[in-house]
Order: structure tokens, then C-alpha cells, then sequence
């Protein structure tokens, strides 16, 4: 990762390359007289943190994606860590597990299937008064606001998951060059306890009626064929299982072209559509939006009246919080942090007592099984039907990272500890509050998902469902 801005060191957005009448390769405008364009550049400042004649108090500025052969700027990203505030992000994107460019070569298509689900994140958010800022990317939407740090409901944030994440000893070593910002305990602690909200937020959106036939997931779990194919609307939150310094937002105003520099996720075929511009939408109406476009020019124009300050969100995060706290979910976590507390490592494994291989496969080839999210929740299913307990897993997803699995530098990024927690957190949380009905718990549906490793086994998956949907609440204590 290479910063093109670190905020300690520079009061201003830069060094942005500078602005060149070159074109692309499709003969749309360049994106470096894009980037030239003073408004652009005061937009992305002013996401940045730069408002009101501040300096910008995102920690830094990256590059998103390789750099362009023909020397045109990158697409750009702020830090999640803010030297001020901590940033409540979600995102939601448009999936087509068989025709991943479909978002590209037919944007106002994948704009409209997301629109139920749009409405339903837009209704969560204003229950709360959250007066989040929605940014339009590539295949969905951003949804940004951000919480002084020294706002009275840090304090209650930090208070939740208890002790100072794992991620934070390895923080000074990730830093980029140049950086010398600190992340205190209080400030990791705060940015657990506000990914929970996060989580809550997740399960609020996934309760709103759903008249859509595509179906509602979380963090792009592969589903199975249905009506529509394979393909679904993801609620991402999976930036909460990372270190806050790691993770990166699109910036508004940058542009997307992710479907340009990743031919091996979405084909070669869309490399020649031009680039999008990261644009908010707000309360627009979506034919509005569409007839707009989000090409260059769109975005320049756009931006010389735009704002995009992420708004402070503080009061609606204390009625969110007041809301988390009377939840099951609320529950499932306390009873998930203190097992967690108290188990000690290594944790027995007691994997391969009588699963089928579709449960055993990503414990035996954790890299990469381990890191999609539909194998991580077939194999938390798997075991809470066998009367694994949240934690324990957990602790062996852990253990699993933890071994020598060819990862390379995946871990000096990320850390095993907090991946693993998340992760069947998550999972294990939807099932424990009813969140995850099971539907797809089942042979045929494991086949469609790429789930099954089709080795000609006997084993009915629905045994495993109605064990684990008969009443058993899948909590922290497990049961035998």
C-alpha cells in the first residue's frame, strides 16, 4: 500500500498526479484531466475530512487498484481510521455468482434490483435519524457517516466487546511510510464496539419485508440457482473483521474502474467500458440518478455543486446503540465474548468426528475455502448442528489461520484472531437470532453454491438443519 496522502505529514490532498490531456484506450476523457479538475479535487478533499478550510483527517490516501500503463492515476480510497472520528461504513453491492460483469455492461439494470434493497437500508437508517451519506459505486452503494472521538457515546462503544482487539499490537508495523498517527486502546476498543452496531444494522435491513425475488445476503455469500440464476443483493460488512487501519473506502468523486484492472473476477469483455464515477445519490430518485449517468464528464459537472462531507452521525448512533442493546443479537455477543475470554489455545479439534466432507473441506484446504464466505457458513452451520459452541469454532478457525497454509503476506495485513471472530460471529449470530432461516441448508442447495465437493457422499444435509432449526438456540454454550 502506497499512500498518496498521509495527514500528519501534509494539510492538504496530494500529491495527486497531475492533470495531462491524454485519453483513455476507449477515447473517453482521461482520467488524469479528471483528476485535474479543481472541484473533483475538492470533493475528494473534502470526504477526505477536509472541511470548513481543515485539514483532511482521514489517517491516508491510497491507490486503488495497479497502476495504469499509460500513467494514469489510480482510483482512490481513504482510510477507514480517522485521526477524529470513527466511520460507520456499509456497503451494498449487486452479485451474479454467473455473470459477474453483468453490473457493467448493464449498470441501470443492477441499479434497479438493488432499489428494494436501497429503500429497505435508507428506511433502517432514517428509524435512527443515521443522515448517512450514499455513494453510488460500481455494483451498488457506500452508506458513510462518522463519531467525534471525543463524543460521550465513544466511550459506550469501547464498552462493548471489552478488551483491546488483537488487530491493534500489530498496528505501528502496518502503518505506511510516513505515517506517525497512534491508535489508542480506547480508539480500537470504540471501533469493535461500532462494527457491533454494524452488525445490528446488517440484521435490521435483512428484517425489513423483502418483495424481491433475488435474495438478501451478507458479505457475498454465494447462493444457490433460483428464479432469477445466481444472483443476489450482499449487505458487506466484512471490513469489520479487519484492522481499522487496513481497510480502505472508495473516496467519493473517484472514480471505478475495478471492472477495467480485474479481468479475472468480471471477464475481459468489460475492460473497454469506461470508468464510473463514484457519485452520491442521497435521496435522488433512481431514474433521476440513471438519466443522469456517471460517466467523467457527469462527475465533473457534478461536482462543482456537490457535498460531500461525511456527516457527524452521533445522535442517531446513540439511539442504534440504545436499540443493540435490548437485541437477541445484543445477547448472542456477550455470551460469544466471555466464552471467548476464557478458552484456552489450542482448542481440541474435534473436526473430523463424523462430518461429511463438505463440512471437513475447508478445515482440510483452509487456504482459500477458509476465506469464502460460503464454505465459513456451511462449516459454522455444520458444527452448531454437531453442538460445537460459537467460540469453539471460532478458536479452530483461528488455529486453522494460524497454521502454515501458504498465506503469504496475508497476515501481516490482516490478523487471524479478529478474522476468525468475525466471521463465525457473524454466522453463528444470524442463526442464533433466527436471522438465518436454514433454507439453503441442504444438499442440492451446498451443490448450486460450489459448496459440495461432489465425492458421492451418502449424507443428508437436512438431518443436519432440522437438528440444529428444532428448537436449539444457537448460542455460545453449544449442546450435545
Amino acid at each position: 500500500m502506497t499512500p498518496v496522502l498521509t495527514c500528519d505529514a501534509t494539510p492538504h490532498i496530494g500529491p495527486l498526479p497531475p492533470a495531462q490531456a491524454t485519453r483513455t484506450s476507449n477515447g473517453d476523457a482521461a482520467v488524469a484531466e479528471y483528476f485535474g479538475d479543481a472541484h473533483v479535487r475538492a470533493r475528494i478533499a473534502e470526504f477526505c475530512g477536509a472541511t470548513d478550510g481543515r485539514r483532511p483527517t482521514a489517517a491516508y490516501l491510497t491507490g486503488l487498484g495497479p497502476a495504469a500503463p499509460n500513467g494514469e492515476p489510480p482510483d482512490l480510497a481513504r482510510s477507514l481510521w480517522d485521526l477524529e472520528h470513527l466511520v460507520f461504513f456499509l456497503q451494498l453491492d449487486y452479485i451474479n455468482a454467473d455473470r459477474p460483469e453483468d453490473p457493467f455492461v448493464h449498470p441501470a439494470d443492477a441499479l434497479l434490483k438493488l432499489e428494494p434493497a436501497y429503500r429497505a437500508c435508507r428506511a433502517v437508517f432514517d428509524e435512527f435519524e443515521l443522515d448517512l451519506l450514499s455513494i453510488a459505486t460500481g455494483r451498488g452503494y457506500h452508506f458513510v457517516g462518522q463519531i467525534p472521538l471525543d463524543a460521550i457515546v465513544i466511550e459506550a462503544l469501547a464498552s462493548l466487546g471489552g478488551e483491546t482487539p488483537a488487530w491493534r499490537a500489530g498496528y505501528p508495523n502496518r502503518r505506511p511510510r510516513g505515517l506517525t498517527a497512534t491508535i489508542t486502546a480506547r480508539h480500537a476498543r470504540a471501533a469493535t464496539g461500532l462494527g457491533l452496531l454494524i452488525e445490528h444494522a446488517a440484521h435490521l435491513i435483512l428484517a425489513r419485508s423483502w418483495t424481491s425475488a433475488i435474495p438478501l445476503v451478507i458479505n457475498g455469500t454465494r447462493v444457490g440457482t433460483g428464479l432469477p440464476g445466481r444472483e443476489c443483493v450482499s449487505i458487506d460488512i466484512a471490513h469489520v473483521g479487519e484492522p481499522l487501519d487496513m481497510v480502505r473506502v472508495r473516496t467519493a468523486f473517484s472514480p471505478y474502474r475495478r471492472h477495467q484492472y480485474r479481468p479475472d473476477l468480471f471477464g475481459s469483455k468489460v475492460s473497454a467500458i469506461p470508468p464510473l464515477v463514484a457519485l452520491p445519490r442521497n435521496d435522488r430518485p433512481l431514474v433521476t440518478f440513471l438519466t443522469d449517468g456517471r460517466g467523467l464528464e457527469v462527475g465533473r459537472q457534478a461536482a462543482r455543486t456537490a457535498n460531500t462531507a461525511v456527516p457527524d452521525i452521533t445522535g442517531g448512533i446513540g439511539r442504534l446503540l440504545g436499540d443493540y442493546l435490548r437485541s437477541p443479537l445484543a445477547a448472542f455477543h456477550r455470551e460469544f465474548f466471555a466464552k471467548r475470554r476464557e478458552m484456552k489455545m489450542p482448542v481440541p479439534d474435534r473436526s473430523a468426528d463424523g462430518l461429511p466432507p463438505c463440512i471437513t473441506a475447508p478445515l482440510e484446504r483452509p487456504n482459500d475455502l477458509l476465506l469464502k464466505p460460503e464454505h465459513l457458513q456451511h462449516l459454522v452451520r455444520g458444527l452448531l448442528a454437531r453442538g460445537w459452541a460459537a467460540p469453539e469454532i471460532a478458536a479452530l478457525v483461528q488455529q486453522k489461520f494460524e497454521e502454515p497454509h501458504g498465506w503469504g503476506g496475508r497476515w501481516a495485513r490482516s490478523d487471524p484472531r479478529t478474522r476468525a471472530d468475525f466471521d463465525v460471529r457473524l454466522f453463528a449470530g444470524l442463526v442464533a437470532t433466527g436471522a438465518d432461516e436454514l433454507v439453503d441448508f441442504n444438499c442440492v442447495s451446498a451443490q448450486e453454491k460450489d459448496v459440495c465437493p461432489r465425492v458421492g457422499c451418502p449424507h443428508d444435509l437436512r438431518v443436519d438443519r432440522d437438528r440444529l432449526a428444532g428448537g436449539r438456540r444457537a448460542g455460545c454454550s453449544g449442546s450435545s
